[in-house]
């Protein structure tokens, strides 16, 4: 039972769950089997693994995963070290459901830590609270996530990944799955912080299967036979389990040994076959009429079985340890171990296939009574009760995509499409048009429009939803200039009192009103879009909406709004468990962006954790290019160019993939920046010249896509002639540019316009003016917050900024003066001396060279080297791997002309670099 301190707690949690479902059992570790051997050596293994961050427990069902995490808990408890455990199963993959559970599994780590939650409703919001919280508890503790193989989510995975980098010294997360999980396993490995136990580490030796038949099952077994029976099992700890059931009360159990050999499925058939041939008639059908459910309690076993006894034999079951595993403190919920069930359900379908509908509309008629329609619906699917199901699905399809089920609903449908069965139902058809678009990408969502526009279904809804799709779906494959036309057609045939259908399309207008550079009608339409919803009856909408107002912010300037507005953007989309964070990808990477532009790289890069999995999935151009470049320049930031470099050839393949030219183009611009900044100047033209068709490039100028919005080619080609001297070139081009920018009030753009042309300037010899510039654009940004705007351009920039800040009575213009002041010590990182125009240059120039001479991630590594931490105390503060230390030391060397750390150190502390 739970304390009442966990009961509050739980109290306190978002309302993360479905109507009617609890926690508790998820929480609580299962009960150690009567039988169970220790096993030492791998439970040692893990207990010297001080250093991992992660303990991987990885094999396939039966080999003792649990087993050895139940006794590796047990030890962390026994010695005051606080452990807490997780069982995760499908329903995790609900993100807030999924964070719900984490929290209240830390919860009992850290205490305080649900309430400290309360108000942040958004998964990314809430995720990163909470691992904000985990990062700065001060004590070791081990967290153990069970049967994480249920966990598909590529958000729900990123967030662990996440809790994983961020886990304070000696914390551990100790993982129990059937496959290898996407949590960065090769990057921990290489850090040193992975322990991995794997199936042949797990399988029983001929002493612990010794143990475990003669002493724990107390079997007459001679030596030979635990040795014929080890070698024939591989010492695989579900084989030896089953066969020791098959074993009791025989009379030669050698004979039975001999009868079979191997370790693979047909063995575990045979042996549990031999244990459901001794159970009673009664037993044996219960168990094979209650594996088709995932849960299991007495109410919903008397409707599938038609009976009232279901309660007396889940307790026998349980007392019989036939693979029950009570799921509530009280024992009224149980499930099947996942391999029994597995083979219940095989054995179901042999011998009473007849039987399996009934069963499955059983439970859904119990699921349907308590008002679940999820469970109903899948249980009728099952039965191939399409009479029922239909209906069901028509009645909560609509409103199961509002609020963003889209995966669930394109599993459903798009069997049901494949066999006709959704001729009679267009509006289905719709919904899963709609669920494939936001689950798998509007090119496989064309298709099914396709269809639809050829059957041209009578009913007013149905093409009111295609005329929305179609303006919709060439819009997200960046085809803006068909996608135009067909939005304004469709907008006057549309019923306004379709709101769904209606908010969709508004939204789509407001995009193509913001491409467009009509601002005023972007927002007219998204406060248009915003008004037919409320949050909760469509959160996909009314997400979507501010998104779309919150882009025309950005364009136009007006950062610190656009991210409150994206902030409501994010959370609108899961106000609780049952709403996907999927379309919310359109929101969250948007927000991602927005704070990188404020200089919150670690929130932007948490942000992109959660939402790059979803959008390479979905591959929605403008989404895929700003989550990939702002990725990239992160991990720049850190001195990471081996990342930054992956992450841009990721992007580069998608576009190739997907025939996305500008994607492709993008991805190359980028690292063009990134070349120039490490002066690769030869590389960087090489590149530039690669960057896509130029008459390509006229065109997205003169539109405001949100991806390239600021990055085009023309400003890269300007970055390079002022790198490599032709500076007197571009100025007139860029003022040229720059004036466009502001008549068209794309402040965004004129802002990086204004940080070129002052370099441009200032490598002309025109310093006053390219001070001046620099001056203006301080004075603008400053109130926003743009700081990576100016961090972006490099160490040039450095310079003039520093000039700037030596003439005080430049900003003080516009009454923002000493706001401007403060802004441009944040961008220096400490205040600049206030010396005479003529010494700042001299110093500006000075601090230029060293500022180009080394990285910052460089300067990190002399500092911390300073400190006389060796290599793999500076991997592990720097968290990369030893072999990247030793490449930045290196690096240091060639550039410093040293030969040696101690010479690195003398010579940094000589040029100033470091106290």
């Amino acid at each position: 039972m739970p304390t009442g301190l966990e009961t509050t707690q739980q109290s306190r949690l978002p309302a993360a769950l479905p109507r009617g479902a609890t926690l508790g059992p998820k929480l609580t570790p299962p009960q150690p089997s009567a039988f169970e051997i220790a096993r030492t050596e791998v439970c040692e293994r893990i207990f010297a693994a001080g250093a991992a961050k992660l303990v991987l427990l990885r094999a396939p069902a039966g080999f003792g995963k649990t087993t050895t995490m139940l006794q590796v808990h047990e030890r962390f408890v026994q010695t005051g070290l606080p452990a807490a455990w997780l069982t995760l199963d499908r329903a995790d993959n609900d993100v807030m459901r999924f964070l719900a559970a984490l929290t209240a599994t830390l919860s009992r780590l850290i205490p305080g830590l649900a309430s400290s939650q309360e108000g942040h409703s958004g998964p990314d919001e809430l995720a990163f609270a909470v691992i904000d919280r985990v990062a700065a508890h001060p004590a070791p503790f081990a967290l153990f996530l069970d049967d994480f193989e249920a966990l598909q989510n590529p958000a729900a995975i990123g967030i662990v990944s996440e809790l994983i980098e961020q886990l304070p010294r000696g914390a551990q997360l100790i993982v129990g799955s059937r496959g290898v999980p996407e949590l960065g396993v090769g990057r921990l490995r290489a850090r040193g912080r992975l322990l991995e136990v794997e199936p042949a580490q797990l399988r029983f030796s001929e002493a612990e299967a010794d143990d475990f038949l003669r002493q724990r099952r107390g079997l007459q077994l001679a030596p030979d036979d635990v040795r014929r029976l080890h070698r024939s099992t591989e010492g695989w700890a579900a084989a030896l389990w089953l066969a020791s059931v098959s074993l009791e009360n025989r009379d030669d159990p050698g004979r039975f040994i001999a009868g079979f050999s191997g370790s693979n499925a047909a063995v575990v058939e045979y042996l549990v076959e031999d244990v459901l041939a001794r159970q009673s008639a009664e037993v044996r059908g219960f168990l094979l009429r209650t594996s088709l459910l995932n849960e299991l309690n007495a109410s919903l076993c008397d409707a599938v079985r038609g009976s009232d006894d279901s309660e007396h034999l889940l307790r026998t079951l349980e007392q019989a340890h036939l693979f029950m595993i009570p799921l509530q403190g009280d024992h009224s919920q149980y499930r099947y171990h996942g391999m029994f069930a597995e083979f219940l359900r095989t054995q179901l379908a042999r011998h009473h296939a007849d039987e399996i509908p009934r069963l499955h509309r059983a439970a859904s008629r119990w699921y349907d009574e308590r008002r679940r329609p999820v469970p109903a619906i899948e249980h009728a699917l099952a039965a191939g009760d399409l009479d029922h199901a239909l209906p069901a699905l028509a009645a909560h399809g609509q409103e199961l995509l509002e609020e963003g089920r889209v995966r669930l609903l394109s599993r459903w449908l798009d069997p049901l499409l494949e066999s006709g069965a959704l001729d009679a139902y267009p509006i289905l058809q719709v919904v899963h048009a709609w669920a494939v678009c936001f689950a798998r990408g509007p090119r496989a969502a064309a298709q099914l429009l396709d269809r639809l526009e050829e059957r041209a279904d009578p009913d007013p809804e149905v093409r009111a939803h295609r005329l929305a799709m179609r303006p919709l779906f060439l819009s997200l494959t960046d085809r803006i200039d068909e996608a135009m036309p067909l939005s304004t057609a469709a907008l006057e045939e549309i019923p306004q009192d379709l709101a769904f259908v209606s908010g969709f399309l508004e939204v789509c207008m407001a995009n193509l009103a913001l491409i467009a550079g009509r601002f005023h009608d972007a927002l007219r339409f998204a406060d248009a879009a915003r008004s037919r919803q409320q949050v909760r009856s469509s959160p996909f909408n009314f997400s979507l909406s501010e998104a779309a107002e919150a882009a025309v912010d950005m364009t136009q300037g007006r950062l610190r709004k656009a991210i409150a507005g994206l902030r409501i953007a994010v959370s609108a989309g899961a106000m609780d468990a049952i709403r996907s964070t999927n379309g919310n990808a359109l929101a969250g990477i948007p927000l991602a962006q927005a704070l990188y532009e404020a200089g919150q790289l670690e929130q932007a890069e948490r942000l992109l954790v959660v939402y790059i999995p979803l959008i390479r999935g979905v591959c929605i151009p403008e989404e895929l290019m700003i989550s990939h470049v702002v990725m990239a320049r992160i991990a720049a930031d850190r001195g990471d160019m081996e990342r930054a470099e992956q992450v841009l050839v990721e992007l580069e393949h998608i576009g190739h993939r997907e025939g996305l030219t500008r994607v492709v183009a993008t991805a190359r611009l980028e690292r063009v920046r990134q070349l120039l900044m490490a002066d690769r100047l030869a590389q960087a033209r090489s590149e530039l010249d690669r960057c896509g068709d130029k008459a390509m490039w006229q065109r997205v100028t003169k539109l405001s896509l949100r991806a390239n919005e600021v990055e085009t080619y023309d400003l890269a080609l300007a970055r390079w002639s002022v790198r490599t001297g032709h500076a007197a070139e571009v100025i007139r081009p860029l003022r040229t540019e720059l004036e466009a920018a502001e008549r068209a009030q794309r402040e965004r753009r004129a802002l990086t316009l204004r940080l070129l042309l002052a370099q441009a300037l200032y490598r002309d010899d025109q310093r006053n003016k390219a001070v001046r510039m620099l001056a203006r654009a301080v004075r603008l940004a400053c109130v926003e917050g743009y700081v990576r705007a100016f961090q972006d351009e490099g160490a040039l920039l450095m310079v003039i900024l520093r000039e700037l800040r030596a003439q005080p009575d430049l900003v003080h213009e516009d009454g923002h003066g000493e706001e401007a002041l403060a802004f441009i010590d944040r961008l220096l990182r400490e205040p600049a001396p206030r010396a005479p125009v003529a010494d700042a240059a001299l110093a500006g120039e000075a601090a230029s060279v060293d500022n180009e001479l080394l990285t910052r991630k460089e300067l990190q590594v002399l500092r911390l080297a300073a400190e006389g931490l060796s290599n793999d105390a500076l991997a592990e503060r720097l968290f990369v791997a030893e072999t990247t230390v030793r490449t930045h030391l290196r690096n240091i060397n060639v550039k410093l002309d040293t030969r040696s750390r101690v010479e690195a150190l003398a010579a940094a502390r000589r040029r100033g670099l470091i106290g």
